[in-house]
């Protein structure tokens, strides 16, 4: 079938309108990816453009050589028989060159669907398209730098694109013509200083825009409101900032404010606000023990809103009091989405309260380095991708924090990243004698946070933040620590210290040594300029006979390390104690690696202060060379002192371990941790401030005994509160433990593999997919995934961690928006996985979240206990597995909406005394015992009765 549209619009171009800046936006639909391989064609489709119109539509199947495969069919819905009597591709080429002739190429991801026409062409023995190409994928990277995903149908739905038929070529056309339309409108709002320095990057790109964007600038001419609009400073535009305020009321007191909240506030606020009494209780709790300065243990079961309610209490105190509330969460993500969901709505309540999310100056742009990296004129199509980027982003960043920024995963991983280059630190801090000082994002945040009411940050900064004493957040004001139970371990992982062969990498490149020696060659300049460069270059060939030496030592350091390597495992985890004599010659090796860093330290130390005597009178760039040369000696340092503190030194309270990549050495990481966090916890933190700790995940079998030794609480004044969850469990779950799936030491691992994997394609079979499956184990979850894929047919989407590829995030998208699909997780996603609704229905845990016991910090945690009389196992191991088994559990249940099954494989849980603390450390659910076959009759009852109760809510 071929349809073609023409209006009188396209008859005016024809005659005489210039066709150069017409846009044709072509999609392909195909037998797969490679004419080479005797791929075809099976659709066309193209949408012409002209100025911001549709002009003109055409699309046409094609009648391929050989059948359709089956995946192409299930994907575009194009069947053999569609195709059956459309024409060949021979036949379509004279319409298709009439689409494509003299106009300009686009389409979502240009070189596939270009390539791929103009292979068929040649093909066909025709000459291939060679005009301008642009890339509508490329330009969303660009223009909108943020976006998590650049594919066609997330960016239709983020835009609100006419896009009904996903992978049929008319509809992806047509989908990407108003993307396209959409972005030449983005490009003409920039401000004119972006779109020339965009004209000057644009030449390493894919698209070929130049002229499109020579255009545009010349259309805009200089417009005034870009100096009213931007805050333009040496050439680069940035978003003008402009402060509120809000004037100050008094107070009302709590209780009163509270009733008022409850009664008026928050459901004018939420179209279908449901009063939860164990959240208003929360909020009571919280502000007695902030009024009182209190430590508060509270655990808020799954639905209770525990974020609303400690911060309407916590905003409420710190008006009254004038004292800030520092919040805390245990990542970056959370402490995002707490700002974008849930502040707005403290501010609808207190329009005058202040609050500002503050993170580590690593996160946060250095505009005096990108303007550097923004001069280079080498750059790669990577490079100038990324910096056309960050400029958009900088018309829009209110906060300079990079983690706004989806930059290609390429340009934010390795120590010479791009990301790396602009990022901020404390070692090339200029200061006031920066001339981006008054503009700078992280001394920004810094002054807001000073006049903030709500501070908030993450555990990360917190707990670093004390390490260091850097003073970033005030210590004497409340804290509330949000997903407690993590805090032993983030407070650990920041107190201890890591040694990373890595960091010499950057070491190596950064200065120039076996590298292109950029920066090397910029101090040398800098010396001639100041006349001190017979002194310099002296010290500059020490410089490279103690990177020379360094190089050497640090190869004999990590040779000396893959020693410890017991196993022919490629990566491996040793733990090992400094004083053995096992350790004694990689003690001595890392001794001359650390004396062979002081002396490169001390000749780079010399070079800076003959530079810095001459700096009064140097430029800024000048100033700026020096200012990463302390950087670099900074870095020096910080790796001596790592170097000593994890090798060449003894604490008897810490432990630690190498972690060896024997197909790699760069790759070795040496770690020391304190074994126990309590006492360090109580000293800098707890004895200091008024402290809220809270999580869904605190208790074992109700009681707060394990979190509060493990944190160094016990036998502190510490107010203790649990508030069960406001969901019926009993009506909305059930819990299946079959008696016949076997425990993975009775049987040989092959055969516990095809046990776990028939009965996960079973259950699947009821529940139609919408199953999260949570392992301990990488490799079992890796041999699971292979094993169910053979049994359950293709109308199954199985998504695997570390092996379908992608992030948690990522992983977790597909799995709402795929059909049928069944998700294998282990790690990561045992909590902070949200899936409300129908997307999840059914939750299988395969064994008992135990950490394994030969992890050096368990081990080492482990020893202290039992050498004290008491059993590690019920102190340690347990609690955490029953913490951890809670958090699993809470993946299903999300909203008073949701129901679902759980079933435990591990039947462990029902036979042995410690197994009855797992389920007791659960809400009131009813528990399906037998075999399997007798909980997939039980299921199947119950998800149907529940599909029918549904229905009726929706008649």
């Amino acid at each position: 079938m071929r349809q073609t549209e023409r209006d009188r619009k396209h008859e005016r171009a024809e005659d005489g309108m210039d066709v150069m800046d017409t846009y044709v936006i072509v999609d392909l639909e195909t037998t797969g990816h490679s004419v080479k391989s005797g791929d075809e064609l099976i659709e066309f489709a193209a949408v012409v453009v002209q100025g911001s119109e549709v002009i003109e539509r055409y699309s046409t199947l094609i009648r391929p050589s050989r059948p359709i495969p089956p995946f192409i069919t299930q994907l575009t819905t194009i069947t053999d028989q569609d195709v059956a009597s459309a024409p060949a591709f021979e036949d379509v080429i004279p319409d298709i060159w009439k689409m494509l002739d003299g106009r300009v190429f686009v389409a979502h991801n240009v070189s596939f669907d270009l390539n791929f026409l103009n292979e068929s062409l040649e093909l066909a023995g025709y000459l291939p398209f060679q005009g301008r190409a642009i890339d509508t994928v490329e330009l969303a990277r660009i223009l909108y730098p943020t976006l998590e995903s650049h594919a066609l149908e997330s960016l239709a739905d983020t835009f609100g694109l006419v896009h009904t038929d996903a992978h049929r070529a008319l509809s992806d056309a047509e989908a990407t013509a108003e993307l396209f339309i959409q972005q030449l409108n983005r490009l003409r709002t920039l401000p004119v200083v972006t779109l020339k320095q965009l004209r000057r990057l644009s030449e390493s790109w894919t698209s070929n825009i130049e002229p499109l964007l020579d255009d545009l600038i010349v259309e805009i001419g200089i417009r005034p409101d870009d100096e009213t609009t931007y805050d333009i400073h040496r050439k680069i535009a940035l978003r003008r900032l402009t402060d509120s305020f809000e004037p100050a009321v008094e107070r009302e007191p709590f209780e009163p404010f509270l009733h008022r909240t409850i009664e008026e506030t928050l459901p004018s606020l939420f179209d279908q606000f449901e009063p939860r009494q164990s959240q208003f209780e929360m909020m009571r709790h919280v502000y007695k023990a902030l009024d009182d300065e209190a430590t508060l243990l509270i655990e808020a079961g799954t639905g209770t809103g525990k974020t609303l309610a400690y911060l309407i209490p916590s905003a409420h105190h710190a008006l009254e009091t004038k004292r800030p509330v520092v919040v805390s969460t245990h990542t970056i993500q959370l402490q995002e989405q707490l700002l974008n969901r849930d502040l707005p709505i403290l501010k609808a309540i207190f329009p005058e309260i202040e609050f500002t999310l503050l993170k580590g100056r690593r996160n946060y742009i250095d505009l005096r380095k990108f303007e550097m990296v923004l001069e280079e004129t080498n750059d790669g199509m990577l490079s100038a991708m990324c910096k056309a980027m960050v400029l958009v982003w900088l018309t829009e960043t209110e906060t300079g924090d990079l983690e706004e920024l989806s930059l290609p995963g390429a340009a934010t991983q390795g120590p010479a990243s791009f990301k790396r280059l602009i990022q901020a630190d404390a070692a090339t801090d200029f200061g006031r004698f920066d001339p981006w000082y008054s503009r700078d994002f992280f001394t920004r945040a810094v002054l807001r946070s000073k006049e903030a009411d709500i501070i908030v940050t993450n555990h990360a900064l917190l707990f670093s933040d004390l390490q260091h004493q850097a003073g970033i957040l005030p210590t004497d004001t409340p804290l509330i620590l949000d997903e407690a139970h993590q805090v032993e371990e983030v407070a650990s992982h920041h107190f201890g210290v890591t040694f990373d062969a890595i960091q010499f990498d950057r070491l190596f490149k950064w200065f120039g040594y076996g590298a292109d020696g950029k920066f090397h060659s910029r101090l040398l300049q800098l010396a001639d300029l100041t006349s001190v460069s017979e002194e310099t270059e002296a010290f500059s060939k020490e410089t490279d006979q103690a990177l020379a030496q360094v190089d050497v030592e640090l190869d004999d350091l990590l040779t000396a390390l893959q020693s410890l390597g017991k196993k022919k495992d490629q990566r491996q985890t040793v733990r090992f104690e400094r004083e053995g004599d096992v350790f004694r010659p990689i003690r001595e090796v890392a001794k001359r690696l650390e004396n062979r860093l002081r002396t490169l330290r001390m000749s780079l130390r010399q070079m800076l202060r003959l530079l810095d005597e001459h700096k009064e009178h140097m430029t800024f760039k000048q100033r700026a060379v020096i200012g990463d040369l302390k950087a670099f000696i900074g870095d020096v340092r910080e790796i001596e002192s790592v170097l000593y503190e994890t090798m060449l030194t003894r604490d008897d309270d810490a432990v630690s371990w190498v972690e060896l990549n024997l197909a790699n050495r760069k790759l070795t990481s040496v770690y020391t941790q304190p074994v126990e966090i309590g006492p360090l916890l109580h000293e800098r933190l707890f004895a200091k401030r008024p402290t809220i700790l809270t999580s869904a995940t605190m208790t074992v079998s109700g009681r707060f005994g394990f979190i509060e030794r493990r944190l160094g609480l016990d036998g502190q004044d510490v107010r203790r509160v649990v508030l069960a969850s406001p969901f019926d469990f009993k009506k909305q779950a059930k819990l299946f433990v079959p008696s016949d799936i076997p425990l993975i030491n009775e049987v040989p691992l092959p055969h516990f593999v095809d046990q776990i994997a028939a009965s996960i394609a079973r259950i699947a079979n009821v529940t139609k997919g919408r199953m999260l499956v949570l392992f301990t184990s990488n490799e079992l979850l890796r041999l699971t995934h292979e094993a169910v894929r053979h049994q359950l047919d293709d109308a199954y989407t199985l998504l695997a961690q570390g092996v379908s590829g992608g992030s948690r995030s990522r992983l977790t998208k597909q799995f709402k928006r795929i059909d049928q699909s069944i998700l294998f997780g282990t790690a990561s996603f045992w909590e902070g996985v949200d899936i409300p609704g129908e997307a999840l229905t059914c939750l299988v845990i395969v064994r008992l979240p135990f950490a394994p016991p030969d992890q050096p910090v368990i081990q080492a945690r482990s020893e202290k206990i039992e050498a004290t009389g008491k059993s590690s196992f019920f102190e340690l191991s347990l609690p955490q597995a029953v913490i951890r088994f809670k958090q699993g559990v809470g993946r299903l249940i999300r909203s008073k909406e949701d129901y679902g099954a759980i079933f435990v494989f591990d039947r462990r849980v029902e036979t042995t005394r410690y197994g009855k603390q797992f389920l007791n450390s659960l809400p009131a659910v009813d528990r399906i015992e037998g075999s399997l076959e007798t909980s997939l009759a039980e299921l199947e009852l119950f998800l149907d009765e529940k599909e029918e109760t549904t229905l009726g809510n929706q008649r």
